[in-house]
């Protein structure tokens, strides 16, 4: 989703959808990294699926919590976006996922939900749910959307190149080569741009920095002992997809049966683009 940035925080958040003209062109590289494809109108809502691979892993080479951003941040986006009024943009300001189910997930595929909670003139809110491939709730999921009037250039077309090149990558490459290597305990991490993390409008995926967010928090995690229970995030600019990301982690506390951490992304002038807050609970 393309950001918005004027010097300051944006008074949205950083993730705007863009004005694509229709709402199921949205395949480009984070689609293609997590196989989330499938949109469609459904009786309950917004219907979106993600199909369970080793794309999914993440640090340590387990099934990362993070890798539900993108699968999340496109269904509560869309049933808002096809219910905004004329010549508006979505902006996604805050973006939350609550598990209920931790991973490993039985596939082949999840399948999310998205429905309407409210929209009005200047906000538009959202819920989702996820299941498994055999019905189990999987997690829960909710977004704050600004809505803003429209002005922004319409996304550009994702290369071929590009779509190829993420559907080699996995959850942990969020994080950069501190993903494979371990490294980020306790100092900024940084992850040098990749094409396939864009949205096409030139700014990173917001379901790309809640995955990283929430990996950053993981790759943080002394012992490795505790699992991610919930991600919260807030979108303050866009993160221009020709910088890095830098992603600090402050842990606000860790016991030896939960966490919490605040993970800052901050990208070009070292200017924060979002702040998560993780918890990681014993399971």
């Amino acid at each position: 989703m393309p950001q918005e940035d004027s010097g300051t925080p944006a008074p949205a958040g950083a993730a705007d959808r863009g004005e694509p003209a229709e709402p199921s062109d949205g395949i480009g590289g984070p689609q293609a990294l997590f196989r989330v494809s499938g949109y469609r109108p459904g009786p309950d809502g917004t219907e979106l699926s993600m199909a369970v691979g080793p794309w999914l892993d993440g640090v340590g080479g387990t099934p990362a919590v993070g890798a539900l951003g993108i699968l999340a941040d496109d269904v509560l986006g869309r049933p808002v976006f096809v219910s905004r009024p004329p010549g508006t943009h979505l902006v996604t300001f805050e973006l939350s996922v609550e598990v209920v189910l931790p991973p490993p997930w039985v596939g082949p595929r999840l399948l999310a939900t998205g429905t309407v909670v409210a929209i009005d003139a200047a906000r538009g809110l959202s819920r989702c749910e996820i299941v498994d491939g055999t019905g189990r709730l999987v997690a829960t999921g909710r977004a704050h959307l600004r809505i803003v009037p429209a002005g922004w250039s319409q996304p550009e077309g994702i290369r071929a190149s590009t779509l190829t090149a993420a559907a080699d990558l996995s959850a942990r490459d969020t994080l950069g080569p501190a993903g494979s290597t371990g490294a980020g305990r306790g100092g900024p991490i940084v992850v040098p741009n990749r094409p396939e993390f864009g949205n096409g409008s030139g700014a990173v995926h917001g379901g790309i920095l809640f995955c990283g967010s929430e990996q950053a928090a993981a790759a943080a995690d002394p012992q490795g002992r505790l699992t991610t229970a919930s991600v919260t995030i807030h979108y303050l600019r866009r993160a221009d997809l020709a910088d890095p990301v830098v992603y600090e982690v402050q842990p606000e506390h860790q016991g030896r049966s939960v966490a919490v951490y605040r993970v800052t992304a901050r990208g070009s002038g070292g200017r924060p683009c979002s702040i998560a807050t993780v918890a990681r609970t014993v399971r």
